[in-house]
């Protein structure tokens, strides 16, 4: 290694090691060395396989002995919420507020285990069918800097239906109102059109979250009392704006109205109701509709925004909801999340933590993303236009360069020499 490449790889272990004592701060020594060992395996292994990562561990002992420590300590309780409140407290102080805070739901693919616990059918979106496995709820944060952006997972949850006591629905509304408390207020939820629901709609809106989901189109549109059909609703606005569209030579026509959303199940004349935006997109080319219309539920609590900038606002924040997906691909290609093989569902729940927080660092890393190309520019830059694209979505080619700088560190002495491992001090007292 040169000079620079040591200096960078140092500099990166320290910064790792930062980070566990942020996240184990509070616990006790055998759990810090715990969670520093996964910590450094899984980001200098780029694997889930706790197995690999003993291998690598070089602590003096047997992989069967490293193995079992792991194990061990991978079942404890509640370890798993400790770990999740520690890295929201690192993260959500980072929060802006036009910060968006994307939400999304994954999925790990186990269909040929029969042992391990909470198992059931899920569906695999990547693949379009039912597969066995887990659910991942999980939750980035992308921060827009002078130069890019920054994304930082901040929370993940896997899921079993068949163990968990409260439903899915329910643990993302509590993981919302942590972040939401933690950021003091800040940060817009984006959201898919799988989460385009009466509930989560009523509970952002009653909590004051600014958000942005998109919209299925099929609800009724509440106007005063009375229910209204969707499609008449949007047949009659008038689609006065007109933006750049997303492609060479696109345009999109907009209209945005405020409107009343049911939050109750049964409609009825006393049913709870709240207030959002409609935002109604068509694309357009050469004068001639391409594709169906295009919804947007949205609320920025401020009420000074005007149309234009409410839509503006609204297809400007949901168009960078695509990132999320660009982290669940470099989750299982990278980290090799789908890797993990555990009995136990309390050590799985507790290992996704971990490789949480593994992700995290590595995209934390794109601070010094400039310092890390000047030492590994063959790592980083391929070619001479990619020096032009360093403030971009440059995470796989991160996690290439940490696993070179962390794959072989040593927080053990593994010295063979008995008289190394005495202490200096009665050495000198033997010498006298």
């Amino acid at each position: 290694m040169t000079k620079t490449e040591k200096q960078t790889s140092s500099f990166v272990q320290a910064k790792l090691l930062n980070l566990v004592y942020k996240v184990s701060q509070g616990m006790s020594r055998p759990v810090t060395k715990f969670i520093r060992d996964m910590l450094f395996g899984i980001c200098g292994n780029g694997t889930a396989s706790v197995h690999k990562i003993a291998q690598n561990t070089l602590d003096g002992t047997s992989t069967k002995k490293t193995s079992e420590r792991l194990y061990r300590n991978l079942g404890r309780e509640g370890l798993d919420e400790h770990l999740r409140e520690a890295l929201m407290d690192i993260v959500c102080p980072k929060i802006k507020k036009d910060s968006l805070i994307i939400v999304d739901e994954s999925d790990i693919e186990k269909p040929f285990a029969k042992k391990m616990e909470g198992c059931k059918p899920v569906h695999n979106g990547s693949k379009g069918k039912q597969t066995y496995g887990y659910n991942l709820l999980n939750i980035v944060v992308c921060v827009e800097e002078d130069q890019g952006f920054q994304l930082l997972p901040v929370s993940s949850d896997l899921i079993s239906t068949d163990l968990e006591l409260d439903s899915t629905k329910q643990l993302m509304h509590d993981r919302l109102v942590d972040i939401n408390i933690k950021s003091n207020g800040r940060g817009i939820f984006v959201f898919d059109r799988g989460y385009d629901d009466r509930k989560t709609i009523g509970f952002l809106v009653e909590n004051g979250m600014s958000f942005v989901i998109r919209g299925v189109g099929k609800r009724n549109i509440l106007e005063g009392t009375t229910e209204v059909n969707f499609k008449q609703a949007i047949n009659s606005l008038e689609f006065a704006f007109e933006l750049p569209g997303f492609k060479p030579g696109e345009t999109l026509r907009c209209a945005t109205r405020r409107i009343g959303i049911r939050t109750d199940d049964h409609p009825s004349s006393k049913a709870n109701s709240v207030v959002a935006s409609l935002v109604v997109c068509r694309k357009f080319k050469n004068d001639s509709q391409k594709g169906k219309d295009f919804y947007l539920i949205c609320d920025f609590a401020n009420p000074g925004l005007s149309d234009l900038e409410v839509i503006q606002k609204a297809i400007n924040t949901y168009r960078k909801r695509w990132k999320i997906e660009e982290v669940h691909r470099q989750m299982k290609q990278d980290l090799q999340w789908e890797n993990m093989r555990l009995a136990s569902y309390i050590k799985l729940k507790n290992l996704n933590m971990l490789l949480t927080i593994s992700l995290c660092f590595i995209y934390s890393c794109k601070d010094m993303i400039e310092k890390i190309a000047e030492a590994f520019p063959k790592l980083i830059c391929y070619r001479k236009e990619d020096w032009q694209k360093l403030r971009k979505f440059v995470y796989y080619r991160l996690c290439q360069v940490l696993k070179f700088c962390l794959q072989r560190v040593t927080h053990y002495n593994t010295s063979p020499y008995k008289d190394d491992l005495i202490d200096p001090w009665q050495m000198k007292i033997r010498l006298i």
